[in-house]
């Protein structure tokens, strides 16, 4: 008896575990990815949100209930690149560097999660900051032995028959590094059924015609085909959360949908090593992913949102030698432009002050800058300067210093690390580093993204969690 009163608990239990209800599956599901943005870039701009603007919201997803990190390497390099990163974001598979949905040695094809969920009756929308043809996006449709073959790897949007492509647009859409007499990107797009808008309302009317697919690209693009930093946008500039809400109206559907969105020029901020474009651009980034957010809390037990990044850039620190124990994130809301606007503004100004004086110049750069009111320059700082102003407008070199992706000179230079400086931030690389990034996650299958990961495990989970076949 004894025996059969122990067993039956035993059985009920399995009985009740058995017919217990299965999971939702995630039949909704944003994948968001911050282009180079560490755990610091997050805390910085999560700082500067609580501090400086009294914003206890800040950077919401840092509030989400799944908080884990992931491993970045490349199949042939401890510190990655955005190829060989967003590759293995999209496919699940390592590759090398500078490689786009291939393999390591180029000798067979990856394809992306986005493909699989479009295969499978979802429709799929791609869109970033940067360029559509730039590698994080690539990944996500393209297969090409080098990053750099722009134009290569637009082509191969018109055989993704993905629904909705956001961007700012090209780099190469007329073969100009190549053969200049191919056909353009755009007649390629309209020969495939492709229909080309910088018209976020006219995207709305080609939903209605029944288009098959819509690339959109910004109106008023900055260098390199891009969104404006967010630091330098208007209120006439698109932001990464107006094409995110777009996004959503257009792929909407009972079928469900995966939609990636990449904040590409928090890479470029950290690059250029400019704290407050970073902390600005990672918060234009925060309110893309809280209109995903508005979108789940309607779908709750329907929706996936990952958040996530390729890689680490700039080696960023919250602390720096000359500052020790101390910050002062509110030096940074005196930065009014982002580095690559600066050098544009010094470049102009040289333009029409030839003669200008190092203190017109010093009162030139005050509104951008704070320099006299909000920072207090140094002896050294006013001496450095003073070098700075003396190799710009002593000399006849109308073009400035290249960066990764953009132009700089000695005073935007200088400015830029100044400000830093005096914030309490530190910069250890131009470049990336093989730092662990952030991962968050709300939604069905959130439970799947923790412990430690690397990140080929997040593609795999994502198809795990939206129930489809790997």
């Amino acid at each position: 008896m004894r025996l059969r009163f122990f067993f039956i608990p035993l059985i009920a239990i399995s009985l009740l575990l058995g017919c217990q209800a299965p999971k939702p599956q995630a039949k909704y599901v944003f994948l968001f990815i911050g282009d180079g943005m560490g755990s610091s870039h997050v805390n910085l701009a999560q700082i500067y949100s609580d501090s400086v603007l009294s914003d206890t919201a800040g950077i919401n997803f840092t509030r989400f209930p799944v908080a884990s990190s992931s491993t970045t390497f490349a199949a042939n390099r401890y510190v990655t690149c955005s190829a060989a990163a967003g590759t293995a974001l999209s496919t699940g598979s390592k590759t090398s560097i500078n490689t786009i949905g291939l393999n390591a040695n180029h000798t067979d094809t990856l394809y992306s999660i986005a493909k699989r969920f479009k295969e499978q009756g979802r429709k799929v929308a791609v869109l970033t900051s940067v360029s559509i043809d730039h590698a994080t996006p690539a990944a996500f449709y393209a297969h090409a032995g080098s990053r750099s073959s722009y134009y290569d790897i637009a082509r191969f949007i018109f055989k993704s028959n993905y629904d909705f492509f956001a961007s700012g647009g090209f780099l190469d859409p007329f073969n100009e590094k190549g053969d200049s007499n191919s056909v353009s990107i755009y007649e390629l797009g309209k020969i495939n059924g492709y229909s080309f808008t910088s018209s976020l309302s006219a995207v709305d009317s080609l939903v209605q015609v029944g288009a098959k697919s819509i690339i959109y690209s910004a109106p008023n693009p900055a260098p390199s085909s891009t969104l404006q930093y967010e630091i330098d946008r208007t209120t006439s500039d698109i932001s990464l959360a107006d094409i995110t809400r777009k996004a959503i109206e257009v792929v909407n559907n009972p079928n469900g949908f995966f939609i990636m969105v990449e904040g590409g020029k928090i890479d470029w901020a950290a690059h250029d090593n400019d704290g407050a474009t970073v902390v600005h651009d990672v918060r234009a980034f925060s309110k893309a992913v809280d209109v995903a957010v508005e979108f789940y809390k309607k779908h709750p037990t329907e929706t996936l949102i990952l958040v996530t990044a390729d890689h680490e850039t700039g080696g960023l620190s919250i602390g720096n030698r000359s500052n020790k124990y101390d910050i002062h994130p509110q030096i940074l809301s005196s930065q009014k432009a982002s580095k690559e606007r600066l050098h544009k503004l010094i470049v102009d100004f040289k333009a029409n002050n030839p003669k200008a004086s190092f203190d017109e110049m010093l009162s030139f750069l005050e509104p951008y800058t704070g320099f006299g009111k909000s920072i207090t320059l140094s002896s050294d700082e006013t001496a450095a300067l003073r070098k700075a102003y003396e190799e710009v407008f002593r000399s006849k070199k109308t073009s400035g210093e290249k960066t990764t992706y953009s132009e700089t000179d000695p005073i935007s230079k200088l400015v830029i690390q100044i400000i830093n400086e005096n914030a309490g931030i530190g910069w250890t690389s131009g470049s990336h580093t093989g730092e662990p990034v952030p991962v968050y996650a709300i939604g069905a299958g959130q439970e799947l993204f923790i412990p430690l990961l690397d990140n080929t495990d997040i593609p795999k989970k994502i198809v795990k969690a939206a129930g489809l076949s790997w």
